[in-house]
């Protein structure tokens, strides 16, 4: 979730403006898809299924503190454990508490390492918020794309650079509480793991499964050495990488520069390349869920995030 409620009022004065705001109350249609088209191989499958799991009515949309949000919590670090992801203080859970109107509550992120093989005191941090909105008026708000795609590309990316270490270590943050205020990402980078100063890079994922050509990178307007890399990424991705939504330039709502978990570690002087599609017409609606994402386009982001870590790590 991009949770800048500007972003979303400036859209809907938009569309309203244009004649098309009854499009936005209407939820899509499942995109169809070649099950050909569809890579068969078993990281492909099981990233797939990381939404999947992360999706399903079992977990009642994932509302930080509730019995949902700690199965995925649990499933999270469960696939750590299956590719042996170092902890930090022997375990990969890392509660916080934070205000609410209600009183005090508690989430938690869930952590882990690859050490990089020649500076393992440099970090790119990953991260991706694994909660979202829990139930409304009785219906199950799924969040499929937002955000169990950016945790699932998150596994698979953890499940990749496990078995294949980059130069630099990699943290793996799948972040709590993202909706509502970024809790886990400020906790994060308040309370870090390892120094800021350390962190080279974060690269956030946030929505990246609903859309079917179009995957949007922001960042480089604050830190313009980063675009060489992305535009040697986005030349030879399968699908189209666009960078921007990141400048102070922008209508209200269109700079995303603090509008998800990379913007505290934007806060802190850590540069960051965010992920994402723009808002679609499921987005914060019970119809965000599995069948609604488009799988082949969620699969083709991950890779080129991926060719992202990689040549950045290479320089």
């Amino acid at each position: 979730m991009r949770s800048t409620l500007g972003r979303m009022a400036g859209l809907c004065v938009l569309l309203a403006a244009c004649g098309v705001a009854e499009a936005v109350d209407r939820p899509t249609a499942a995109p169809e898809v070649d099950p050909e088209a569809v890579p068969q191989d078993e990281a492909g499958a099981r990233g797939l299924d990381h939404i999947r799991f992360l999706s399903a009515d079992s977990l009642e949309g994932r509302l930080i503190g509730s019995e949902g949000n700690r199965k995925a919590r649990d499933y999270i670090a469960d696939v750590y454990r299956s590719l042996a992801l170092s902890m930090y203080e022997g375990t990969y859970l890392d509660p916080f508490e934070f205000q609410a109107d209600d009183g005090t509550r508690a989430g938690s992120n869930v952590v882990g390492y690859v050490e990089g093989t020649e500076q393992p005191d440099r970090f790119i941090v990953v991260t991706a918020h694994f909660d979202h909105l829990g139930m409304r008026d009785g219906e199950i708000y799924n969040g499929a794309d937002d955000n169990a795609s950016g945790t699932a590309g998150l596994l698979m990316l953890a499940e990749h650079f496990s078995a294949n270490p980059t130069h630099h270590s990699l943290i793996f943050a799948a972040v709590d509480g993202e909706e509502g205020g970024l809790r886990g990402a400020r906790h994060f980078v308040a309370d870090p793991p390892v120094p800021v100063t350390d962190m080279m890079l974060n690269v956030n994922l946030d929505m990246i499964s609903h859309n079917d050509s179009v995957l949007y990178v922001a960042g480089t307007y604050h830190t313009e050495s980063l675009k060489p890399v992305l535009d040697a990424v986005g030349a030879e991705s399968a699908i189209t990488l666009r960078q921007g939504h990141d400048s102070p330039d922008l209508p209200r709502g269109d700079d995303w520069t603090m509008s998800s978990d990379h913007g505290p570690f934007h806060a802190a002087g850590v540069p960051f390349l965010y992920f994402g599609v723009e808002d679609h017409p499921d987005y914060h609606r019970a119809s965000d869920t599995f069948e609604t994402i488009n799988q082949r386009f969620f699969l083709d982001a991950v890779e080129t995030v991926k060719q992202a870590i990689l040549r950045f790590d290479a320089q």
